[in-house]
């Protein structure tokens, strides 16, 4: 087993992508936990289930027009960045 941990900056921004993991693994995979605003994924340690949180995060990222989210496989750490972190035009007229 893999824990994925993913923190948010605020429990109201977890929503959008608790509702996508959940969308790829049992709920009962899928927690969230409001002390350390962490989005967690438990499941087998396999690329698959690795490949499709990164995705779920990537486009949450997107969506929700999030800057940045910290991720975490087992004892690494990764920062994410959403098009807004990267400078990417938000298409806004000025």
């Amino acid at each position: 087993m893999v824990e994925i941990r993913v923190a948010v900056a605020d429990a109201a921004g977890a929503h959008g992508l608790l509702r996508r993991l959940a969308a790829l693994f049992d709920r009962s995979s899928v927690s969230f936990d409001g002390l350390r605003n962490e989005v967690r994924v438990h499941s087998e340690w396999e690329s698959r289930s690795v490949v499709q949180v990164i995705a779920a995060v990537e486009s949450w990222l997107a969506a929700d027009g999030i800057d940045s989210a910290k991720l975490s496989v087992g004892d690494r750490s990764y920062t994410m960045l959403g098009p807004a972190g990267l400078g990417a035009p938000s298409g806004r007229a000025a």
